[in-house]
């Protein structure tokens, strides 16, 4: 699937003036973040055009409100942006901010990738601090990126930091089993880390036993509790599909 990703540029243009855009308020000044991948980026690459797209905009929002995202130089206003994001929601007609962005999440994670895919969730815990469904996705598509650089061993501290905030109850079943496994399974990677003070049999107790059902996810514990020196890699212990 990765060889399928289509890369994507994120730029930041002017409104204003004679740069108008119907979901953009006439009297907005500045610069608004467009999200823009595919053919569209081929096209702006090729010939310096491509169409704006309401969906290039409402990415690019998400995108561009990130606290990673670099938008050095660019002129904006955030709450200007969060006005024409609430206006995109209500023409998308999803009913919260919060379905909003998983959606656009998901949409990124299938064409762009992992990374701009957390980009955006990390807007949303940004946006909506409380929403246990997005640190849901955040912390199983951080599992995805541990996929990709198996040596970065702060995404498991990530993993092990983020479980404590999320409501499980508010999360649906299998999110909620993988959640509690990948966190387990940190623990396993961070089990040399000094600075780890987490312990297995409490985690076990709290975030295991009753919890998780998933025939397959039982079976990966047991092997990881049974081979405490096998070098797993977290490809191998990976429990949801592409």
């Amino acid at each position: 699937m990765k060889n399928d990703l289509q890369p994507f540029s994120l730029m930041w243009l002017p409104v204003g003036g004679d740069n108008r855009y119907p979901l953009i308020p006439d009297d907005l000044k500045g610069q608004v973040p467009w999200f823009i991948s595919g053919k569209s980026l081929d096209d702006s690459e090729e010939n310096n055009t491509f169409t704006l797209k309401e969906e290039f905009l409402l990415k690019g929002i998400l995108y561009g409100l990130s606290p990673g995202t670099c938008a050095l130089g660019a002129i904006y206003k955030e709450e200007d942006l969060l006005v024409i994001l609430d206006k995109l929601q209500q023409g998308y007609n999803y009913k919260n901010r919060e379905e909003l962005i998983l959606h656009a999440a998901s949409s990124i994670r299938n064409e762009n990738g992992i990374l701009p895919c957390l980009r955006i969730l990390k807007t949303g815990m940004y946006l909506l601090p409380e929403s246990s469904k997005i640190k849901s996705d955040y912390t199983i598509g951080l599992w995805d990126k541990a996929c990709e650089d198996e040596d970065d061993v702060s995404t498991y501290e990530e993993i092990l930091e983020l479980i404590p905030q999320i409501n499980l109850a508010d999360t649906y079943g299998e999110a909620k089993e993988a959640i509690c496994y990948y966190g387990f399974c940190s623990l396993f990677f961070l089990k040399h880390d000094t600075k780890l003070k987490q312990d297995v049999s409490k985690y076990i107790e709290q975030y295991i036993v009753g919890v998780i059902t998933m025939n397959e996810i039982q079976v990966k514990i047991d092997d990881l509790l049974n081979n405490p020196d096998k070098e797993f890699t977290p490809s191998e212990l990976r429990i949801h599909d592409d």
